[in-house]
């Protein structure tokens, strides 16, 4: 049995053989029903209107012990002060990084009004116009207040806060930032910022860029995105929701982001130390989020993806070698985790759509996903990108999912390109339920991938009310301590909650 092992970071794992020795499980109920593909919301925890309570829990060991310690120093309890773990030791609560912004102060207002004047001193009963002057005059430990009403493209450079004293802009009410041209909010070499609460739409190009200036030895960093809209983008080409190239230490959280023209919702070039999280990717043109061009170390957690057509999560892609960053990258992308997160009907695109694509990735991880409906294929290992410096796709996990497929939906499972080392991979532990066709016998794994062990093919996953979208598991559900164990301290469920140990398939740990 082969054993996959990566060095570990904030996002690194590693996986011992040992955990990987398992048989696959096979039997379980009948169809029950077909998808709610109407149905667009994830409904509420409530079982009372169970389903699929006619499987039993397989015997499944998930007991294997871990092989290596986590580096935890970028990981903070949830219950605690912030403080990183020192010894190496596995966190004992689960918890996702923490945004650096968290317990920080403001000393300074400045007010921002669309009734206001650049003249003004920015404070309460005299605000400024202007975004860009309220930035001009704010300084560490500034607080941007910027009222309701709607505003047009905001350009800024250079805005620099302290680590416990950074600079905020922060949206009162509805804040419209109004792309009539360009960028609608456009960001060059920010350090310790915050940009909270605005909705940014109809952009004929980006919604939200934030870049590094073009110098490449000083990335932007400690950035945090938070309640924002971003929406309508792009009037043609490769235009993104989002894009951030050469960020380092950044956090989106809780946002909403939908339509974004023939590019990505979130698209991060030689970004590095990321976290993305509580995010809604919905109805977008082509793809949800992409992370390539060098980057490295981040966590895609408990986000929704909903009806992306092309690839829903791409680690990986194939960048021009002056985006780079370091420019002597020897990845696309290194140690990128994707933990805890629910696809609904991702991947139509006929040419590119997966729910997961593995693009000259090094170590990269999909695991403890719900998919749901996915399309086309599940998952595709490419290597797109093929510059004399750059590894192959390699040594990736899929693991600890729960899948519920309509057959008839898929032309395959896993997609397998040239220069890839599809050997290297390791899928397992995954919940496979056909709902078309009660003899499915599990994904089709070929092209040199090793065989699963240890899953669960067409056993019920006996979930709360899965037509009508609530994919939880009920307390009988055999997804429940069904995971192989993990050497990174998971984070929360889609919900917020601890997985257990041996922890449940699926992005939701058991009730």
């Amino acid at each position: 049995m082969q054993s996959a092992r990566w060095a570990c970071s904030l996002v690194a794992c590693c996986l011992t053989a040992a955990a990987c020795a398992r048989g696959t499980a096979t039997g379980g109920g009948p169809d029950d029903g077909a998808l709610g593909v109407a149905d667009s919301g994830l409904q509420p925890a409530d079982a009372s209107n169970p389903i699929d309570v006619d499987g039993a829990p397989a015997n499944v060991d998930a007991t294997a012990p871990l092989d290596a310690a986590l580096d935890s120093a970028a990981i903070a309890s949830d219950a605690g002060d912030g403080a990183a773990a020192s010894d190496g030791a596995l966190p004992t609560t689960c918890a996702a990084p923490r945004a650096f912004d968290e317990g920080a102060s403001y000393e300074r207002e400045l007010f921002v009004a669309t009734s206001g004047d650049d003249a003004n001193d920015g404070s309460s009963t005299r605000p400024l116009r202007s975004i860009r002057a309220a930035s001009d005059r704010a300084t560490a430990g500034t607080r941007v207040v910027v009222r309701a009403g709607s505003y047009q493209n905001v350009s800024l450079n250079g805005v620099k806060g302290e680590a416990l004293r950074p600079i905020a802009f922060v949206a009162e009410g509805e804040v419209f930032i109004e792309g009539a041209t360009g960028v609608g909010w456009a960001m060059s070499s920010p350090s310790y910022v915050v940009i909270q609460g605005f909705t940014i739409q109809n952009a004929p190009i980006t919604g939200l860029s934030i870049d590094d200036g073009g110098n490449i030895g000083t990335p932007a960093h400690h950035v945090v995105l938070r309640n924002l809209t971003v929406r309508n983008t792009g009037t043609g080409g490769n235009n993104d929701c989002i894009r951030l190239s050469g960020v380092d230490d950044f956090w989106l959280l809780g946002s909403k982001v939908s339509n974004c023209n023939r590019g990505e919702a979130l698209d991060l070039v030689g970004c590095h130390r990321g976290v993305v999280s509580k995010n809604q990717f919905r109805d977008t043109q082509q793809g949800g989020v992409k992370a390539a061009g060098g980057s490295s170390d981040t966590l895609i957690h408990a986000n929704l993806f909903e009806n992306v057509p092309g690839r829903a999560v791409s680690a990986g892609g194939s960048t021009p070698a002056e985006q780079f960053r370091p420019s002597d990258a020897a990845h696309e992308a290194l140690r990128i985790r994707v933990v805890a997160n629910l696809f609904l009907r991702t991947g139509t695109d006929n040419s590119s759509g997966t729910t997961i694509a593995y693009v000259g990735c090094d170590g990269c991880v999909f695991a403890h996903n719900t998919v749901v409906e996915p399309r086309r294929v599940i998952a595709r290992i490419l290597q797109e990108n093929t510059a004399a410096r750059l590894v192959p796709a390699r040594n990736g996990l899929f693991v600890d999912n729960l899948l519920l497929i309509d057959t008839w939906q898929l032309s395959g499972s896993v997609s397998v390109g040239a220069g890839t080392l599809p050997e290297s991979f390791v899928f397992g532990s995954n919940l496979w339920f056909a709902v078309d066709q009660t003899s499915y016998t599990g994904p089709v794994l070929d092209g040199g991938i090793p065989q699963e062990t240890g899953s669960l093919v067409q056993v019920s996953p006996q979930l709360v009310d899965r037509v009508n979208g609530n994919y939880r598991p009920l307390s009988t559900s055999p997804a429940n301590g069904a995971a192989r164990p993990l050497d990174f301290a998971l984070p929360p469920d889609f919900d917020g909650r601890c997985y257990t140990s041996p922890a449940t398939l699926g992005a939701f740990a058991a009730p």
